[in-house]
């Protein structure tokens, strides 16, 4: 098959493409609470997924659908905010494929902080600028532009390819549980996060808590007569940070770093003359899968120990045993794995070290995306694997390099035609 003469030969208009969809304002608002700004890019995906002979099903998150999953994020603004899952349909005989990715950004923040404007989409040698370019509207339109090198070749696939273009990941990955919840599903999925062209077959779990600490206030010339809530809350977080310390000491992983908590909000007291009443954490932590235990079961026993490390500072605590923390988890995701002796990895690893010509890297991703859900709920084996570097994520002057992004083409073609198989 001549797919890598066919995106040589095709090359322009493929990066006109990313950079049509990176000039599309497609912002989440206040995390998706608020709304989005999804629909205009998710037009573009529609029509060319139709060009190519897609059957189209576009859809809107529904609360009281995916509400059943733990860590669905309920309550958001979900009006005029599309899902797009185009199917190309195969022969039959083949296996199934999932390509997933979200067309929704975050905000672009100051813009006067940007060389060029956030949707310039702009390029200079071999980048392209913009805001989403990397995370991840590349891999977004390198899945449509490999569907389009199939077309161009005149390929009949045998198994089903299913493109997902999903809203809402920023806000925490509705579109995605909203397509689980639908029942799509394959024999396999690639989530097309930023790895660089690494293959990511895992990645961390992540829960957040929010934890409330009672005091007693009054004037600071008589503190003795207080609690000082923030003076507890610190003794919470000392215990965390000791729970943190022999995670590291005995929880190992061969892809993905020791579980962390971090404490990224705290917030107490009124002034300086006054004796806290009241003091709130919010901390997140991110730990890995185990193999020999299921998401939902490592979720409640890194949970148990959160609850257990402050349990110990309550027990020699008088005022907290008579006040006790409220504890709550407002943020949660499972982590996820896929064995690195799935044939799916075999096979995908096969394919990218052909096209690479050298040692394909395989990593844990650190931090966590909709890759957990598909392989969580929907138990479909699932990588992460796009272009980009995930440090260019969410920051000023975002860009992604052209030569990944075209290889990433490749890639996708290359892969689609060897696990889908082809109608001869």
């Amino acid at each position: 098959m001549q797919v890598k003469e066919t995106v040589l030969q095709n090359k322009e208009e493929y990066i006109s493409f990313l950079s049509r969809l990176v000039q599309t304002d497609t912002q989440v608002i206040g995390h998706g609470v608020l709304g989005g700004n999804e629909q205009a890019g998710q037009a573009i995906i529609k029509e060319k997924l139709e060009q190519l002979g897609f059957q189209i099903d576009e859809f809107l998150v529904d609360d009281e659908k995916i509400k059943k999953y733990p860590g669905a994020n309920l309550g958001h603004s979900n009006e005029g905010r599309p899902n797009v899952v185009g199917t190309l349909k195969g022969t039959g005989g083949g296996r199934s494929l999932i390509l997933n990715g979200h067309v929704d950004t975050m905000p672009f923040g100051d813009r006067s902080k940007w060389a060029d404007d956030p949707f310039s989409g702009a390029v200079k040698g071999n980048v392209l600028y913009g805001l989403g370019s990397t995370d991840m509207k590349g891999s977004l339109a390198a899945m449509m532009m490999a569907a389009q090198v199939i077309h161009t070749l005149g390929i009949r696939l045998k198994g089903d390819l299913i493109i997902q273009s999903v809203v809402d990941e920023e806000g925490g990955g509705n579109g995605t549980l909203a397509c689980v919840e639908r029942g799509y599903t394959a024999d396999a999925a690639i989530v097309g996060e930023p790895t660089q062209l690494h293959i990511q077959p895992a990645h961390m779990g992540f829960l957040f808590h929010e934890i409330t600490v009672e005091g007693k206030s009054l004037h600071s010339s008589q503190l003795w007569e207080g609690v000082n809530a923030i003076d507890k809350a610190i003794k919470i977080y000392q215990s965390l940070k000791e729970l943190e310390h022999r995670w590291l000491m005995t929880e190992r992983h061969p892809l993905l770093p020791g579980p962390t908590i971090n404490l990224g909000e705290i917030k107490g007291g009124i002034a300086g003359s006054v004796v806290p009443g009241s003091c709130t954490l919010k901390t997140c932590l991110h730990y890995q899968p185990n193999p020999r235990e299921s998401y939902a079961a490592t979720r409640e026993r890194i949970h148990g120990d959160v609850l257990a490390a402050i349990d110990s500072v309550v027990k020699g605590d008088e005022w907290l045993q008579a006040h006790p923390p409220q504890v709550t988890v407002y943020q949660e995701g499972f982590p996820f794995e896929t064995p690195l002796t799935h044939p799916f990895i075999q096979e995908i690893r096969q394919v990218l070290g052909g096209i690479l010509q050298q040692d394909v890297v395989i990593e844990g991703m650190p931090a966590g995306c909709d890759a957990r859900l598909l392989a969580g709920f929907a138990n479909i084996p699932t990588i992460i694997l796009g272009c980009g570097d995930p440090r260019q994520c969410h920051c000023i002057d975002e860009s992604v390099p052209i030569d990944q992004f075209l290889t990433l083409i490749e890639v996708y073609a290359s892969f689609i035609i060897s696990w889908c198989g082809i109608d001869s």
